[in-house]
């Protein structure tokens, strides 16, 4: 039942990650347990797990989309473009040689949990990544650029980017790392601003072109949705 639940979540997630489900949309037990060709209990802690993550709000025998747009999802990107090649700079002339030789120890273990032919492999790759991100950030050794970032990284709607990753797709990503860490450990600023710009934005092209593109007058439906859920 647990493995059924995990696979679940995952496809749920990926739809979610992809747009297939718009915002404020409600998903029911009883129609996922149907399409699926599975009893509810799964179903129903699949969904509790994504309310959990926040990419779905709690709703009677079901749930609905959290209201991510497109333009919520492409400022938070840009605004973390903005922000963490700078961490990735200042990491290049303050990170501690502990903190680098850990980046490369989690990149390692990002490129053998990438390989791993097993079930749980998105998410034992996003756990890594996520680690490295922050690690990144601690090792900028600057509070207020922490506090600015932190919230960034654990976006609901970031941090399940792995679930429609290829395995290739994955692989880019840790030599993406790899090449952000080691211009952290030549201390070379400009490099490592360079190299994380990169892959962010690398990183925010993959993530649209496996988005879903709603009508425009979808998009302006979800806007006001979100803007009237905001309370502005």
């Amino acid at each position: 039942m647990a493995k059924l639940s995990d696979t679940l979540y995952a496809e749920l997630r990926r739809r979610i990650m992809s747009g297939h489900y718009a915002p404020g949309e409600r998903l029911r037990e009883e129609s996922l347990a149907q399409e699926m060709q599975v009893s509810r209990t799964p179903v129903r802690a699949a969904l509790q797990r994504l309310v959990e993550d926040g990419l779905l709000v709690a709703a009677s025998r079901g749930a609905t989309v959290a209201g991510w747009t497109q333009w919520d999802i492409a400022e938070a990107f840009e605004l973390r473009i903005l922000l963490e090649p700078h961490a990735a700079g200042l990491a290049a002339e303050r990170a501690t040689p502990q903190q680098i030789d850990e980046m490369d120890a989690l990149n390692d273990e990002m490129h053998a949990c990438a390989l791993a032919e097993t079930d749980d492999r998105a998410a034992r790759v996003q756990a890594v990544n996520n680690r490295f991100h922050h690690l990144l950030v601690e090792a900028a050794h600057s509070g207020r650029l922490s506090g600015m970032l932190q919230n960034f990284l654990d976006m609901p709607i970031m941090i399940g980017s792995f679930y429609f990753y290829s395995q290739q797709d994955m692989l880019d990503s840790v030599s993406q790392h790899r090449q952000v860490a080691a211009a952290i450990r030549r201390r070379d600023r400009r490099f490592a601003e360079q190299a994380m710009a990169f892959h962010l934005r690398a990183s925010f092209l993959r993530f649209e072109m496996q988005r879903v593109r709603p009508a425009p007058q979808g998009e302006d439906a979800a806007v006001t949705a979100a803007s009237g859920s905001s309370g502005a």
